[in-house]
């Protein structure tokens, strides 16, 4: 993404004294450096925002660039923005990268307002495809076997290692073919015990920027193009 790109929606969504959050990942840390440079450059009209890191990465950077640090427990988020691997026309969409998927939903449910940033060819009718789950390592198993039936379930690995998620569970990658039901599969999967969060993200999103030969922006309140 050009930087003209993240500093305009920087400009657009960002407001003086925002709590803020920001994916983990390249582009995270290109926005998370974009919003400190905002704080320091006179024409910009934010003074002062507080941000709320998504792993202990994005932490380190924010703290290196003086970003002041807030902890969920005590703010709620004004904006959130969110990278994503799917989305469909419902804003409905899954996110398979994360160091905690735990994490993550707590922050788009806190988010008064949820941006989310994908590819173009990202954007489809149906969800489909690798959906990721966050699972207790005790008993991991028995909740892989579980969630085979939604589709071919395989533990996460790392060079041979099992990934673990920063707070400290395995992650179970499952190829689903096609969701007839969003909503079915959210509500049994997660009346499986092991199952403690999913990648998969309904109702959360607000505001979607598409990356393309250029950017393609999409709101529930503002407009379609």
């Amino acid at each position: 993404m050009h930087e003209k790109h993240i500093e305009g929606i920087i400009a657009r969504y960002v407001k003086d004294g925002d709590v803020v959050s920001i994916g983990t990942g390249d582009l995270g840390e290109k926005f998370i450096k974009k919003l400190a440079l905002a704080l320091e450059q006179e024409h910009v009209p934010i003074n002062s925002i507080e941000f709320v890191p998504t792993s202990m990465r994005s932490a380190m950077v924010a703290s290196s660039l003086g970003l002041p640090i807030a902890d969920i427990n005590d703010k709620e988020i004004d904006v959130a923005i969110e990278f994503v691997d799917q989305i469909d026309n419902n804003y409905n969409f899954i996110k398979r990268n994360s160091h905690s998927f735990v994490r993550d939903k707590m922050i788009c449910q806190s988010a008064g307002t949820l941006i989310v940033v994908a590819d173009e060819s990202a954007l489809v009718e149906k969800l489909r495809g690798t959906i990721p789950f966050e699972i207790a390592t005790f008993g991991w198993k028995r909740t892989l076997n579980q969630l085979d039936v939604w589709g071919k379930a395989r533990r996460r690995e790392m060079n041979g290692i099992p990934f673990k998620t920063e707070t400290g569970n395995y992650v179970i990658d499952v190829d689903v073919d096609g969701i007839f039901s969003y909503d079915d599969l959210e509500f049994e999967t997660k009346n499986i015990p092991g199952v403690l969060e999913t990648g998969l993200f309904l109702g959360y999103a607000d505001k979607v920027v598409l990356r393309g030969a250029k950017l393609r922006l999409l709101s529930r309140t503002e407009f379609k193009q």
